[in-house]
C-alpha cells in the first residue's frame, strides 16, 4: 500500500493534482511497509478469511428480540504508518469526535443492515427471548498520517492505494445467561482505488465497513 504527500504551492500543481494518479517526480513518495497492508483491497469483501463460530445456529431462532451495545473501542490497536516517520507527524490515534463518530455509524448500519432485515425487536430490557449484540474495533491499520494538525504539513494533501483497514469482532450472546451464541471477527479493507486521503473520504470508507459488516451478520445468522 503507497502514498504520496503533495505539497500545494502553486497553479501548476493544483492542476497536477488533478490527475488520476500524481507522478511521482513531483511528489514526496511514502511507502507503507506493513505486509498485511499489501493484500488486495476491496470495499465489498473481506481481504483475509472472516473467523466465524456459531455455537447452536438452531438456537438462534427462538430469540425475537435484541440488545445492541455500543461499539467498543476501548482497546483498539492503531498499527501506524510507515509514511509518518517520513513526514515527522504525531501518532494517528482516535479522537473523541471519532470515537462519537464511529458509534453512531456502527448503530446506525447494525439497525439499517441486519436489524431492520433480521425480524427482531431492539429492546433496552432482557427477557428469556433477548440477544445481547457486542462490537469490538480491533485494530485500525491507516495508509498514511491523519488529516489533522500537527499530522500533516500546512496546504498539503496526501494520494494513497487504498486508505488501510479495519478489524471488527462481533459478538452474540445470549442477553440473560451471557452464553456465547457466535463470534464473528473480519477485516475490511477501506478502499481498492488511488484517491485522496482526506478526513471526509476516511470516515466514507469506515461507514461503509460498518455497513459492511452488518450484512454480513445478517447473512451468517439468518
Amino acid at each position: 500500500m503507497k502514498a504520496f504527500l503533495v505539497t500545494l504551492v502553486g497553479a501548476s500543481l493544483l492542476a497536477a493534482c488533478s490527475l488520476n494518479k500524481p507522478q511521482e517526480n513531483n511528489l514526496t513518495k511514502e511507502t507503507h511497509l506493513t505486509k498485511e497492508a499489501q493484500v488486495p483491497i476491496t470495499e465489498t469483501k473481506a481481504a483475509v478469511e472472516e473467523s466465524v463460530v456459531i455455537s447452536d445456529p438452531t438456537a438462534l431462532a427462538s430469540y425475537t428480540e435484541v440488545m445492541i451495545e455500543p461499539l467498543d473501542l476501548s482497546s483498539v490497536v492503531i498499527r501506524q504508518p510507515a509514511s509518518m516517520s517520513m513526514i515527522n507527524s504525531k501518532p494517528w490515534a482516535l479522537n473523541d469526535q471519532d470515537h462519537r463518530y464511529y458509534q453512531e455509524k456502527y448503530l446506525q448500519a447494525m439497525q439499517k443492515q441486519w436489524l431492520d432485515k433480521s425480524g427482531l425487536k431492539q429492546v433496552n430490557q432482557a427477557s428469556a427471548t433477548t440477544l445481547k449484540v457486542k462490537g469490538s474495533l480491533l485494530e485500525i491499520a491507516p495508509s498514511a498520517s491523519k488529516d489533522e494538525i500537527g499530522s500533516r504539513p500546512v496546504m498539503s494533501r496526501v494520494y494513497s492505494d487504498g486508505l488501510g483497514y479495519m478489524t471488527l469482532k462481533i459478538e452474540v450472546l445470549d442477553a440473560i445467561s451471557g452464553k456465547s451464541l457466535a463470534v464473528i471477527s473480519d477485516r475490511r479493507e477501506l478502499g481498492n482505488d488511488w484517491e485522496e486521503n482526506n478526513r471526509v473520504i476516511f470516515n466514507q470508507k469506515v461507514r461503509l465497513a460498518f455497513d459492511a459488516w452488518a450484512r454480513n451478520l445478517q447473512k451468517e445468522l439468518m
